[in-house]
């Protein structure tokens, strides 16, 4: 996907989103944990980092942004219980209780060191201009 989104954009045109992945330099123990915890998209055998240059992109950032994360995810967990009649209503038991439950899942993994949110950025290379000769 990383070399599609690269081939779609002009030279110097930049990628850029978030993602939930294991926490940087666990062990192999606590990475599968992690990706028991977390969205089965963040559950990658290399770092995102290693990726984005595999697929041609360079100037490459990384944001740890988990701490914002965290905070979003328990006002989230919060205000889905203020309005848990209303939700299950409109979604169902069933859809509501495995948005809660995954919810959570992801917090605990945060709190337990296990899941880090990051903002990434990339650029696609500038094509060099070609010079032409003259005589």
């Amino acid at each position: 996907m990383l070399s599609a989104c690269r081939r779609i954009l002009k030279p110097g045109g930049r990628l850029a989103f978030f993602t939930i992945q294991p926490t940087p330099g666990l062990t192999g123990r606590d990475r599968r944990r992690a990706n028991a915890a977390g969205p089965g998209s963040g559950a990658v055998r290399t770092s995102y980092q290693s990726l984005l240059r595999t697929a041609g992109f360079e100037k490459i950032t990384a944001i740890d942004s988990t701490a914002d994360y965290r905070a979003t995810q328990q006002r989230w967990i919060d205000a889905g219980a203020r309005h848990e009649e209303s939700l299950r209503a409109s979604m169902g038991d069933e859809m509501y209780s495995d948005r809660l439950n995954s919810r959570e899942r992801t917090l605990a993994g945060v709190d337990e060191g296990l899941l880090a949110r990051f903002f990434y950025t990339a650029q696609r290379p500038v094509v060099p201009s070609k010079m032409t000769a003259t005589n």
